[in-house]
């Protein structure tokens, strides 16, 4: 069975709003409340054909600007570029045709079990968001987080793919069921064989960048947020 083509489509349709923190600093006092801004969640869809050769679509959603604040004046982190703020996201539409997956790539402020990021471009990726929308604190300064179930998405993916990685798990699912580490591994490998092939396309719409730093939802306590500590290098438009 041949591998073939699936698109991503990053739609500019607005159908939600997520609070974010910023990154890689989230706290803009002395008081250690970290700030929520809110963002604007686009749909995402997934597309191509079934094994069957019937068109298929798959709907999520997730944001795709985030708040950037790197503080000059208060222990800078020197491991980024950019000081100070930016409304952090792809604005511009374009069309790519992914070069790399990163199958073992994990989030880097927040903790989430879902795991690899499709590049596309420098240190911009889609990767695994919060799980529930209402699911307040994540904040990847640009990168489009799938808000939901991450392993589901890209299993949406392996199921278009016609990859025999997928082939070969194809009757243990279930419908409703989450994925078991097995499918998980097997959708990865999939999406590899997407991108060795040049069959994983990116299909950015245009949007303006929205106005994040007005839009200060609330303050929450560091406690109510659950973080990891790592770095992620500053996407560039």
């Amino acid at each position: 069975m041949s591998v073939r083509r699936v698109v991503i489509h990053v739609s500019n349709k607005v159908v939600g709003k997520y609070e974010a923190r910023s990154y890689p600093h989230d706290c803009m006092t002395d008081d250690n409340l970290i700030e929520l801004y809110e963002v604007p969640v686009y749909e995402i869809t997934i597309t191509g054909k079934d094994d069957a050769g019937a068109e298929q679509v798959f709907v999520h959603q997730a944001p795709r600007f985030m708040p950037y604040w790197n503080d000059p004046k208060v222990h800078p982190d020197r491991h980024y570029a950019t000081l100070g703020w930016a409304n952090s996201g792809l604005s511009r539409a374009r069309t790519i045709t992914v070069s790399r997956y990163l199958r073992d790539y994990q989030v880097h402020n927040r903790y989430s079990p879902g795991r690899g990021a499709i590049v596309l471009k420098g240190a911009f990726y889609i990767h695994a968001g919060p799980g529930l929308i209402g699911d307040f604190g994540f904040g990847s300064a640009g990168c489009i987080e799938i808000i939901g179930n991450y392993d589901v998405f890209k299993l949406n993916i392996a199921s278009l793919s016609g990859s025999s990685y997928y082939a070969a798990i194809k009757s243990r699912l279930a419908a409703g069921v989450a994925p078991t580490p097995e499918i998980v591994t097997a959708s990865d490998s999939a999406i590899d064989d997407l991108v060795r092939n040049r069959k994983l396309v990116v299909d950015l719409k245009g949007a303006a960048a929205p106005d994040i730093r007005s839009k200060l939802s609330r303050r929450v306590a560091t406690s109510t947020i659950r973080t990891v500590t790592a770095r992620h290098s500053l996407p560039r438009r």
